[in-house]
């Protein structure tokens, strides 16, 4: 498998940032009975939908840190 060239800059990518954080969301999934009278089942889920989604929306919009990347190897 071979990666792409801006590989190196994905942490700078908030697609990047917000998939990490959509798992980390998921990850809690299994200890949220200890949080019961913190967060509501419902409110759970529609935060993890949310940054799921919002993760797919990112990747979508030129983000600069990519940008500037491909620029700088183009010149």
């Amino acid at each position: 498998m071979k990666l792409v060239p801006e590989a190196r800059k994905a942490h700078k990518l908030w697609s990047v940032r917000l998939a990490i954080l959509s798992t980390l969301i998921f990850a809690l999934h299994d200890v949220l009975p200890h949080w019961e009278g913190l967060l509501p089942e419902w409110a759970y889920t529609v935060l993890a939908s949310v940054v799921g989604v919002a993760g797919a929306v990112a990747r979508l919009v030129p983000q600069k840190a990519i940008d500037e990347h491909i620029r700088s190897r183009l010149q």
